[in-house]
């Protein structure tokens, strides 16, 4: 009886803190990225809450999706300002439970958004020999695209062949 009587003060404690949290990651955020990127809602919380593992051990507190990679930065300071985990998370294709929220104050930045692609550009790398082949890519571009522009140049872009149509570089 003394377990259940704390785990429901601990339940009814839950909600005052989860709304100011929410208040205040609205007010900071909310002058980051627009409003509507800002998602508290079940569906995007539990879409967000394991990977391909399937693992399930907390609920994000939020997930956030940037429109641009340049929002990305602040989003990322602002959390952290905040006292927030965050997990970065793109096609949520990995079987390594890294997207797998551990902790309750967990936000997602979802990066699926950002899907720019460049061409293929010869350059010089550090320590490399030679120009290199690169290719400038979102981190929500899906990874078949990256191997179909570079194809179509004459190069191979390797990647593991099951995951390249969900996952995102």
């Amino acid at each position: 009886a003394a377990a259940t009587r704390t785990a429901v003060a601990k339940f009814a404690a839950w909600f005052p803190r989860t709304r100011l949290l929410r208040k205040r990651i609205r007010q900071t955020l909310g002058g980051i990225t627009r409003r509507d990127n800002i998602d508290f809602s079940g569906l995007a919380r539990v879409s967000h809450a394991t990977d391909a593992t399937d693992w399930r051990v907390e609920m994000p507190c939020v997930v956030i999706s940037p429109d641009t990679e340049q929002e990305c930065r602040a989003l990322v300071q602002a959390c952290i300002k905040l006292g927030l985990t965050i997990i970065p998370r793109g096609g949520g294709t990995g079987y390594h439970g890294g997207a797998v929220p551990l902790y309750g104050d967990t936000v997602v930045i979802n990066t699926e958004k950002l899907e720019f692609l460049g061409m293929i550009i010869l350059q010089q790398l550090p320590g490399v020999p030679g120009s290199v082949p690169t290719i400038r890519a979102g981190a929500g571009v899906v990874t078949r695209r990256v191997g179909e522009l570079a194809e179509g140049k004459g190069y191979v872009f390797a990647v593991d062949p099951t995951s390249q149509d969900a996952s995102t570089i």
